[in-house]
């Protein structure tokens, strides 16, 4: 992932899509959360967006258009989707139609 290329926003926004994987089962595991913080660490994210961060680890983000994603970044964020969502260690049915959706969308 070449985070160099990345707007501040586009990097908040990647954060956010790797909150909204986690929140996919509705329930928040550790390793998600780990996975979640670790990103925004990687990410160099301001203080405030880790304060949003924050946030939606208590509850769901906001969802946003995947269309809105850059193309050229578009494969760090479906990586990182997929990080977040098998850190649990299990993949269930809505999760997996997630994943599928996904793809086709960024894809």
């Amino acid at each position: 992932m070449n985070i160099a290329t990345m707007t501040p926003d586009t990097r908040k926004k990647l954060v956010q899509m790797a909150c909204i994987a986690a929140w996919a089962d509705l329930e928040i595991h550790d390793n998600e959360r780990r996975v979640v913080y670790d990103l925004a660490t990687q990410l160099a994210l301001p203080g405030e967006d880790l304060e949003d961060v924050a946030g939606w680890m208590r509850s769901p983000p906001p969802d946003f258009d995947p269309y809105e994603i850059p193309h050229e970044h578009r494969a760090a964020f479906l990586e990182a989707f997929l990080e977040v969502m098998t850190a649990d260690g299990r993949v269930d049915t809505e999760e997996s139609e997630t994943i599928r959706l996904l793809r086709e969308l960024v894809i």
